[in-house]
């Protein structure tokens, strides 16, 4: 979110979303242009009403990625790494990134409270 504050569309290409942030950043710049042109009186509202929401969309972005990973790996929480799912603990600072179940030993994301294969209540 903070690079997004700097600049539109850089915490988006930040996460990852390359597409999304060239879009924020050249429809930014579209509608300063456009405010500027057509609406002379009320021309700061539209680009700060943009300009905020692209803030909050860098950080939706980046919670998307964290929690809800892509093809199968898992992002470390502390070092942002790209982990296996197969990993209990991230390969490249060592923290834990999974917790086995007591129950069936398949590994769950942290932070979830039941068992994704057996639903027993997971020891946190």
């Amino acid at each position: 979110m903070f690079l997004s504050i700097l600049i539109p569309g850089l915490g988006q290409m930040y996460v990852g979303n390359f597409t999304r942030g060239t879009i924020i950043l050249i429809s930014t710049l579209a509608i300063i242009v456009f405010s500027r042109i057509i609406l002379n009186v009320f021309e700061f509202i539209p680009p700060f009403i943009f300009y905020i929401w692209q803030i909050f969309d860098a950080g939706r972005e980046f919670n998307k990625r964290r929690y809800y990973p892509v093809q199968g790996n898992i992002s470390c929480m502390d070092c942002d790494w790209s982990n296996s799912s197969f990993s209990e603990f991230c390969s490249r600072c060592g923290k834990r990134i999974q917790n086995p179940c007591n129950n069936c030993n398949s590994l769950n994301i942290l932070g979830v409270s039941f068992c994704g294969k057996c639903g027993k209540k997971l020891r946190l």
